[in-house]
């Protein structure tokens, strides 16, 4: 599951931190409290279980910082974060030092929710060697990509800290929808009312509401749209429709990975597909002003097995 960490509070972010280091150092890193400077850290002394990895892992005490940003798509390399004297890295280069002179520290982790760019982290890592002694294979720096890899391998982790892929939005870019949509809107008062006559190549639509999680109530909502549904059909198999056929093919692909992230097995499909169909409007001006034809959009991927676990192609 891929969140959007910004918008996570520092408290969840600082969570999800020491959850990940209780995996990686062990269960006796303690949560993260203000220190004497005011900032906030956390701290583990031993040896680690699995950091930086099982056969050499670090010994001593260990610092952690959590840095985390409300702003998106951030790097380590930004400037606020790296390369001035005002910016994170070079303030807390300061603290380091003090930290060696006073308590001994022999190890520093920072969890950022910020990309990390393999020059970042090796200049990063120079740096605070340079500043402070500490050797660099003693500086561990963990940014998105890292975090996203240690998540897949202690999936559990989400759940216990208690993050929920439906408290915050997914990363769902509505750009090509919109264009979709924009197009089917205009081209729409051309076709007659017409009902689905070729057979669709797909799991029947009852067996993939089964599979789906997806209430009988919601599954009648979509059959009676089936006329609008059928008109979306008829308008993309037009031949000169071929460029908006492309672009619904590029958008339903990318959809259809997104709801896989965030589906879980206590949802009922239903709210996979509300949730959806909410985030979409709510971050585009022309799927705001189509809502009516944004949602039978949503329901027409459903319903042709764009989106949603799908069993064997059979002929419905």
């Amino acid at each position: 599951m891929k969140y959007q960490y910004s918008e996570l509070s520092y408290i969840q972010f600082e969570s999800l931190a020491i959850h990940l280091c209780f995996k990686l150092l062990g269960i006796g890193t303690e949560s993260f409290s203000e220190g004497k400077d005011g900032g906030r850290d956390s701290r583990f002394e031993g040896t680690a279980e699995i950091y930086p990895s099982r056969s050499d892992p670090w010994k001593g005490l260990t610092i952690i910082q959590a840095k985390h940003t409300i702003s998106y798509n951030k790097k380590f390399s930004d400037s606020d974060f790296f390369g001035i004297p005002s910016s994170d890295i070079n303030l807390e280069a300061k603290k380091i030092l003090k930290l060696i002179k006073e308590d001994n520290l022999k190890n520093y982790l920072l969890f950022s929710n910020r990309r990390l760019p393999a020059i970042a982290n090796e200049n990063i890592k120079l740096f605070l060697n340079s500043e402070t002694g500490l050797p660099k294979e003693n500086i561990g720096l963990i940014g998105i990509e890292s975090m996203e890899k240690y998540l897949k391998v202690f999936s559990t982790i989400p759940y216990e800290v208690g993050l929920n892929p439906f408290d915050m939005p997914i990363n769902i870019e509505p750009d090509e929808l919109a264009q979709i949509i924009v197009a089917i809107r205009a081209g729409l008062k051309d076709l007659d009312n017409t009902t689905i006559t070729k057979p669709i190549i797909r799991t029947s639509f009852e067996r993939k509401n089964t599979i789906n999680n997806l209430s009988e109530q919601y599954a009648k909502r979509i059959k009676s749209k089936i006329i609008e549904i059928a008109q979306i059909e008829e308008f993309l198999a037009m031949p000169e429709n071929e460029l908006i056929q492309s672009l619904y093919i590029e958008s339903s692909d990318e959809l259809s990975a997104k709801i896989v992230a965030m589906t879980n097995k206590d949802f009922k499909f239903d709210i996979v597909l509300e949730r959806i169909i909410d985030l979409l409007i709510e971050r585009d001006t022309d799927l705001k002003t189509n809502k009516s034809l944004t949602r039978i959009m949503i329901y027409y991927m459903y319903y042709h097995c764009e989106i949603g676990e799908n069993e064997d192609a059979i002929t419905a």
